[in-house]
């Protein structure tokens, strides 16, 4: 199991893109994995035959422990259920030689997603993992008749299950049916899906969590990015996005405001010297808060080139863990999606969350008269055993006065 992070401690194989006896090269995707916080793709550390895969899909193991034995072709490996009961290896490191007969066993840091094979078993030739097989087996179904859930994707445990169910109720699903998500179907509560309800359900047990809430005049905001984007886009090649201007307006903001910057730990409540600020990025199967650091101390430029890098590795699976991690306040933006307002909950241990909705012009009273202005409703939520509602409200008063005049 190899270590992504500082703060990695465990993770599982969510999947195989190699079966047992495939050819693998050093460097090609190997297997998708997944942690609390990200999931990656790891390549092979060192190439050969995949010769003995020990780790099954969705087994949470610590790092180091060994996930399957790599060889050269003709070498003998040993039972799975042999090499599962050894004692995980001391840290992951670099990647041993291959011992004839017994392979090399190695971690590798994270890789850009791809798709590969497995034992071709499945229906119509489809690739099977070694788990799917082993599923198929115990449920007493052909693994043949299978279908994956998409062409050219291989049969994993969801698809060998939902036939399963399906032909119990008398109509199995055809070849290239989605096995989840269908109607009817079992959608699996799986990976991050999983990592992220568990987070926030637990964020919400444990903490104290108020939301207030403002809607505050936005004129300010888009006369700054109307003004600039034209001429940022020529000097960076980046699209100056509402998000960037919010995160450099709200992290100078929060020298201000200390506390809801702060993160609270068993040590106590730590106030950084720094901000860095996550950022949530919406993915098909939930969200991840990648980390702009110092985003106080930083440039628009280099903030806008950092949100959207961050973004097209989130998009692309390839984050690292210390690309999320160490994150002291967050900014989730749905405008673009558009929802007005929400209450977002605090990704601990942060103190806060500021929710941005979609700016709409409405009209509204100024000093007597009717007029039309660009209006957006801001969302905090924040940690009440670290910050009272009367300091949140402030800062929200003067986020207000900073998106109106451009500040």
């Amino acid at each position: 199991m190899p270590k992504l992070g500082m703060a990695m401690k465990k993770g599982a194989v969510t999947k195989w893109l190699k079966g047992e006896g495939d050819p693998v090269e050093e460097g090609a995707d190997l297997f998708e994995l997944s942690t609390e916080k990200i999931a990656a793709v790891v390549p092979a550390p060192a190439s050969g035959i995949l010769g003995r895969v020990v780790a099954e899909p969705g087994r949470e193991l610590p790092v180091g422990a060994l996930l399957a034995l790599i060889g050269a072709a003709g070498d003998q490996f040993p039972p799975a259920e042999e090499l599962a009961a050894a004692p995980a290896a001391a840290a992951a490191g670099p990647a041993a030689p291959a011992a004839p007969g017994a392979g090399a066993a190695a971690p590798a840091a994270a890789a850009p997603a791809a798709a590969g094979g497995a034992s071709r078993e499945g229906g119509g030739g489809a690739p099977a993992s070694p788990a799917a097989r082993r599923r198929a087996r115990e449920l007493g179904v052909d693994i043949a008749l299978v279908p994956p859930s998409a062409p050219g994707k291989r049969i994993m445990v969801d698809d060998v299950e939902a036939f399963a169910a399906a032909a119990e109720a008398g109509a199995a699903p055809a070849a290239g049916a989605s096995a989840a998500g269908a109607a009817g179907q079992v959608v699996p509560f799986a990976g991050i899906r999983k990592v992220v309800a568990e987070r926030l359900s637990e964020s919400l047990r444990t903490t104290a969590q108020v939301t207030i809430a403002r809607e505050v005049e936005a004129g300010g905001l888009v006369a700054r990015r109307a003004a600039y984007a034209a001429g940022f886009e020529a000097a960076t090649g980046l699209r100056l996005t509402y998000t960037d201007l919010l995160v450099q307006a709200v992290a100078g903001l929060l020298g201000e405001h200390p506390l809801l910057n702060a993160t609270l730990t068993e040590q106590g409540i730590v106030v950084p010297d720094a901000v860095h600020m996550g950022v949530a990025v919406a993915l098909e199967d939930g969200l991840i808060v990648p980390v702009i650091r110092d985003a106080g101390s930083r440039p628009l430029a280099e903030i806008a080139r950092d949100r959207a890098d961050l973004a097209a590795k989130a998009q692309a699976g390839t984050l690292s863990l210390d690309e999320i991690d160490g994150g002291t306040f967050t900014i989730s933006n749905l405008g673009s999606f558009g929802a007005d307002a929400f209450t977002p909950i605090v990704n601990p241990p942060q103190c806060a969350i500021l929710g941005v909705g979609r700016i709409v012009d409405k009209p509204v009273v100024v000093e007597g008269r009717v007029e039309v202005r660009p209006m957006v409703w801001l969302s905090l939520t924040f940690d009440h055993r670290i910050v009272d509602g009367a300091p949140a409200a402030r800062f929200l008063t003067e986020l207000d006065e900073r998106l109106r005049t451009g500040a």
